[in-house]
């Protein structure tokens, strides 16, 4: 298996800062001057100075129902439990009320990252005490057993999207940490790797054409064409990026593989990969284009250590299919630029494909 995930940490860093805008904040310039040895180490750093930057915010709050038995009516009164726990004995009811409190999943998947971190051996003492001593800002925090289906069960709104940053990277380094410790196969460990960075990966592309360029950028869904309304089954086109400007459109598709070419068999041609040719064909071909407007689609994939690397542009029944490969372990200045020259090379014809 080839491999793409020997990523410089200092380029990790800088796809952190574009998909997440909060790394540009002062509290964490001082993060982009220091070496770290490990990804590990990036991530507990970014959280022994964000997670403080959040409790200096304000935990965030929202309201939660409460069910217990008292000797107040408050809320509402929950006659078949008050019958089932024979609270009346003891003169009480049992009622269930909202209220608002720091008790909340984001609050708790924090807190519970900390008790992990403040207890893994693979992080530095020193640090193991920082995160420690931030426990008593979430005393009246539930404590719950730190698990990755926590993740899954986020949901953002303007009120705490301030937390998803932290949030994220505390799942980042937790999986790490497991990673670690696993005792899965080395393949199977380099298979899990390769996902979590494929979601950075995504990430980083949209966010840097958001900043970088003066495209409209989105990530729409598209829908499929049927010929009636009949779409039942039919899976979700979700793309990554769309760059659009005047009638021209460029629909993107990040691929984070350890293999981006395949060969039927050892010492054969390599190929393009059939599947992903066929999904950013079926996508352009979906689009809902005006009249006028020309559609073009793009693989971006990482650069792995194999010979042969995509890096063709085809024309496919009127439209241009570009397929390249971004070498993330150069100097992020040129990962930039080969960046910008893919869409210049869509955009104007100008530009190259691979250095």
């Amino acid at each position: 298996m080839e491999r793409n995930n020997n990523i410089p940490i200092r380029n990790i860093y800088y796809m952190l800062s574009y998909a997440y805008q909060t790394l540009n904040l002062a509290e964490y310039k001082r993060i982009g001057t220091e070496k770290f040895e490990n990804v590990k180490e990036l991530y507990a750093e970014i959280l022994s100075i964000g997670i403080p930057v959040l409790i200096r915010g304000g935990l965030s709050k929202d309201y939660i129902s409460v069910e217990e038995t008292s000797n107040v009516i408050k809320g509402k009164i929950d006659i078949n439990s008050t019958i089932k726990k024979n609270a009346l004995v003891n003169k009480k009811i049992a009622v269930v009320y909202d209220e608002f409190s720091e008790n909340i999943l984001l609050n708790q998947i924090i807190k519970a990252t900390l008790v992990y971190l403040s207890r893994s051996t693979k992080i530095d003492q020193k640090m193991r005490r920082l995160f420690y001593g931030m426990l008593p800002y979430f005393t009246k925090v539930s404590d719950v057993e730190i698990d990755l289906k926590l993740w899954k069960n986020v949901r953002y709104n303007r009120q705490n999207i301030r937390y998803q940053f932290i949030v994220d990277v505390c799942r980042y380094l937790y999986e790490q940490l497991l990673f670690d410790e696993s005792t899965t196969s080395q393949m199977m460990k380099e298979a899990q790797d390769e996902q979590r960075l494929s979601s950075l990966y995504e990430k980083f592309i949209y966010a840097f054409f958001k900043r970088e360029t003066k495209y409209k950028v989105s990530h729409p869904q598209i829908k499929w064409m049927v010929d009636d309304d009949f779409t039942e089954a039919l899976p979700m086109m979700q793309t990554d990026l769309v760059l659009q400007k005047d009638n021209k459109t460029l629909i993107v598709d990040a691929k984070f593989y350890s293999e981006n070419m395949v060969a039927r068999f050892e010492g054969g041609a390599a190929k393009q990969k059939s599947s992903n040719l066929y999904q950013i064909f079926t996508y352009i071909n979906n689009w809902k284009k005006t009249p006028d407007e020309t559609v073009a689609g793009m693989l971006l994939y990482a650069k792995t250590t194999a010979l042969n690397q995509p890096n063709h542009i085809y024309q496919v029944k009127g439209n241009q299919i570009i397929v390249v490969s971004l070498d993330l372990q150069q100097d992020f200045n040129r990962i930039k630029e080969d960046l910008l020259a893919y869409v210049n090379h869509w955009d104007r014809g100008t530009g190259f494909l691979s250095r």
